[in-house]
């Protein structure tokens, strides 16, 4: 295959060449490597399936499906020319799979919709480019003529021009896109420990794998394309790389099925003001000068330990600002320069004090008491408790228990 549109005798090694001019053409041969493609491909789908069938972020998980999609269609020549397709029928020469200049943006709107409010807008003419070379691959594998006609046009016009061009598109769109996920994550995650308290239940774990797999992999794709022209490599040579690409896809795609059950909170949403009070501006003077913020906040924490709030699973900075008669900003400052904490570290600070009481009290197993002081899973109770105790809860259970005995 050259350049992913064209495949011929010289680029094929035995036994996938056959013999075009006396008619004997040989048959389709399903091997391993097609096999082993095919499947990737084949689970994937149906990984894909499932999470549509999910009904929760449908937006995002549309740009997803098109995301591996295009991955999965890129790889056709690449499953069907170890099957021999393109021996027996060479006409299929540019047929139009190649989807790589749209992967960087596809990846970035599912990233985008995801964690953001409001539409794509302008964003979205960074499909241009992918779009108008899938055309040109259409128009080429319909009206360039015979297989022969095609390979004389990629020899002389495809390969040597039109190849590098999308090569390097490519690479920069995919890494401007893996530069603004990885963006757009680190400031959701801010955002989400400002603002929930169950932060833990929205991370994007696949963007960020998918970050630290993907960077290693489009430089092994950037030296198997540039090396690759240099030293013809064949199908064999490119096959790990093809296929440890289609992995990625898959495991990509389980991460989001595994944590795409429920709505995300999106950033950028309008804050609600309290109608007690006036909305304060973050950056004045003023109003640090004439606040006790630590005071503030102290109270804050009051309300919340006396009303039990913080016991509530999935609580967020706007309920408990609405609960006390102030505005988001009042009550974020009051936890930020008050007591040098965000919301999240706040509550689970509360929870991790309650759990301790009732592991001391020796009151239902692990799991019962996370979800009795506020937490989603056990998970997400064990990494709070180690970061606010310093220890695991087993740990001071056992600590715990060795006091009552000396008692």
């Amino acid at each position: 295959m050259r350049g992913g549109a064209v495949i011929s005798e010289q680029a094929l090694p035995q036994p996938f060449v056959a013999t075009m001019n006396d008619g004997d053409v040989q048959s389709l041969v399903m091997n391993w490597r097609s096999a082993m493609l095919g499947v990737t491909i084949f689970c994937t789908g149906i990984v894909l399936a499932c999470l549509n069938a999910q009904q929760t972020e449908r937006r995002a998980v549309l740009w997803l499906t098109a995301f591996v999609s295009a991955g999965a269609v890129t790889a056709i020549p690449m499953v069907i020319g170890f099957a021999g397709a393109y021996d027996r029928w060479p006409g299929l020469t540019f047929l139009p799979t190649q989807m790589t200049l749209l992967f960087g943006p596809l990846i970035f709107f599912h990233a985008r919709t995801l964690m953001r409010a409001g539409p794509l807008g302008r964003w979205r003419w960074l499909l241009a480019p992918g779009v108008i070379y899938w055309l040109y691959q259409l128009c080429a594998f319909l009206f360039l003529g015979d297989y022969k006609a095609k390979w004389a046009y990629n020899d002389a016009i495809h390969e040597p021009i039109i190849l590098p061009a999308v090569f390097f598109t490519g690479l920069g769109l995919t890494g401007w896109a893996l530069v603004q996920v990885w963006r757009v994550r680190r400031e959701y995650l801010v955002w989400l420990e400002n603002n929930r308290s169950d932060d833990d239940r929205f991370r994007p774990v696949w963007l960020t794998h998918f970050i630290f797999i993907g960077v290693p992999l489009m430089a092994i794709w950037a030296f198997e394309n540039i090396l690759g022209r240099v030293l013809g490599f064949n199908y064999f040579e490119r096959f790990w790389a093809g296929f440890a690409s289609l992995f990625l896809l898959f495991f990509l795609s389980l991460e989001a099925l595994a944590r795409l059950n429920q709505p995300f909170p999106k950033m950028d949403r309008p804050q609600t003001r309290s109608p007690h009070l006036p909305l304060p501006d973050p950056n004045s003077t003023t109003l640090s000068n004439e606040r006790d913020w630590r005071a503030e906040g102290e109270r804050l924490s009051e309300k919340v330990v006396e009303n039990s709030w913080h016991l509530e699973a999935s609580l967020t900075l706007i309920d408990l600002s609405r609960r006390v008669g102030m505005n988001q900003t009042y009550a974020s400052r009051a936890l930020n320069q008050g007591l040098g904490v965000s919301f999240s570290l706040f509550i689970n600070k509360l929870r991790v004090d309650h759990a301790k009481n009732l592991i001391r009290r020796e009151q239902g197993s692990m799991l019962e008491i996370a979800l009795a002081s506020g937490f989603g899973s056990k998970a997400s109770f064990n990494r709070s408790f180690k970061l606010h105790s310093g220890q695991t809860p087993s740990a001071y259970r056992d600590a715990a228990s060795m006091e009552n005995k000396v008692q």
